[in-house]
């Protein structure tokens, strides 16, 4: 069983491996450690593993296949599989004859907390207050001691993102779309406004539209994009979560792939087509079906810009096709995502890192930030690196693989098979030279 407080405050621990966060990314990675040559710590100021609590809806579901869990496609013999879970707990029977086409959130939850209850390398209830490099170790303190270790992996996770234009608001009936189901808010007779197109925002509006017995007065669902678009689950789109088109994709030069990435946004940013389906036959069913009409709008293609307080509730604002809009809300709800900027845990060593012209850290094939201090002294990162991998760094879909690269990478010899698997579409082709071209046909020439 992992143990939680054993580091006692003002004692030093030193490790080859410090891990930072406890997220479904780092789990992965502590997972596919082997226990016997490395000495780690992955350390988490939570109290215990959740997560996102706020958006555990009864129906929410992985937009990734289960097999896609923290070590099959790296290890499919390793103890921490989902199937070895399903196992353990006594389903896999049931699990297999209920069929499930995706599953359930709460129960890959419950995985990660399996996983948790059997790795004695976790510390939760440790927060970093700093980290540092000495010349020697990165030394990460903490309310719990201190921590030396020759390489880092961060999986802090992304802190949500509020736009400028709603900060100054933010309070009970103003919110990140993460804690939606942490709120205790009535939302019955209310006109409420959830802003932001992709997953979330359709979990939340579909919960905010599902029963009858606390139904708002009026929802309004505010997206950027020219429609509630899909999630694209095709062979081929999944194709850009292998190793093959990864290692592709990093090797391109920065301005082709900032080409590439809003072409493939659908394949990991989107909506699950059976939720789309259950929202519009619900809508159908409320205009329809019932002595009581749902009041609802749908707005595409407008920028949301701020909201503002009003003589009743809120006031929002955005840019559309007609030029400004508002609209009033009781409840605004930010469905806006999460940051993508360097996380915090690294201001101390922010001006050693190498960064592009854009400002971004650059990261290394193996997952690595580039940086100025001794190449045998690492920091590696989940969910740092979607502008030079691509996406399947934030996904779900590379996590077991990302680890196994990171865990190789540590221990300086290959022990996972991270290079398997080409791809059936030719992604990049190749420059056809003058030799190679057909020669023009003679002007004139023919009968």
């Amino acid at each position: 069983m992992s143990e939680h407080h054993t580091h006692q405050a003002g004692s030093t621990e030193d490790l080859d491996v410090l891990g930072i966060g406890i997220g479904p990314f780092n789990l992965s990675t502590a997972a596919l450690l082997p226990k016997d040559t490395v000495t780690a710590r992955f350390i988490d100021r939570k109290e215990a593993f959740d997560w996102h609590p706020g958006l555990l809806f009864r129906h929410a579901t992985l937009q990734s296949p289960f097999l896609k869990d923290c070590v099959t496609l790296a290890d499919p013999t390793s103890e921490y599989s989902f199937l070895n879970y399903l196992s353990r707990s006594r389903r896999l029977n049931r699990f297999v004859v209920a069929d499930h086409p995706n599953v359930k959130r709460r129960e890959f939850n419950d995985y990660f907390k399996w996983i948790c209850a059997n790795l004695d390398t976790l510390r939760f209830g440790t927060d970093v207050r700093s980290l540092e490099f000495d010349g020697r170790a990165f030394v990460a303190g903490t309310n719990r001691g201190t921590y030396r270790a020759k390489d880092v992996i961060l999986g802090v996770g992304r802190a949500p993102f509020v736009p400028e234009g709603a900060r100054p608001h933010l309070g009970s009936t103003v919110f990140h779309g993460s804690e939606y189901l942490l709120r205790d808010i009535d939302i019955t007779g209310k006109r409420v406004a959830v802003i932001g197109g992709g997953q979330t925002g359709a979990e939340i509006f579909d919960d905010l539209i599902g029963n009858d017995s606390r139904l708002p007065s009026e929802v309004t669902w505010v997206t950027r994009r020219g429609n509630f678009a899909p999630f694209d689950e095709s062979p081929f789109a999944n194709e850009l979560y292998v190793p093959g088109y990864t290692r592709y994709f990093h090797a391109q030069s920065r301005t082709e792939r900032q080409r590439l990435l809003p072409q493939q946004k659908l394949s990991s940013d989107a909506i699950l087509q059976p939720l789309l389906e259950s929202i519009y036959r619900r809508l159908y069913e409320t205009d329809f079906l019932q002595d009581r009409r749902l009041g609802y709008r749908m707005l595409v293609d407008r920028h949301f810009t701020r909201v503002s307080p009003a003589a009743s509730g809120w006031l929002l604002t955005m840019e559309g096709p007609q030029g400004t809009e508002a609209i009033e809300a009781d409840i605004v709800i930010l469905a806006t995502g999460f940051n993508h900027e360097t996380p915090a845990i690294l201001d101390q060593l922010s001006d050693r890192l190498v960064r592009d012209e854009d400002g971004q850290v650059v990261v290394n094939e193996d997952f690595s930030l580039q940086w100025d201090g001794p190449p045998d002294h690492r920091i590696f990162a989940h969910n740092m690196s979607l502008h030079t991998h691509g996406w399947i760094d934030p996904n779900f879909a590379g996590m077991a693989w990302r680890s196994g690269v990171i865990v190789n990478s540590v221990l300086g010899r290959y022990l996972y098979d991270v290079d398997v698997d080409g791809t059936t579409v030719d992604w990049g082709g190749k420059t056809t030279t003058a030799l190679e071209l057909p020669a023009p046909e003679p002007v004139g020439a023919g009968v």
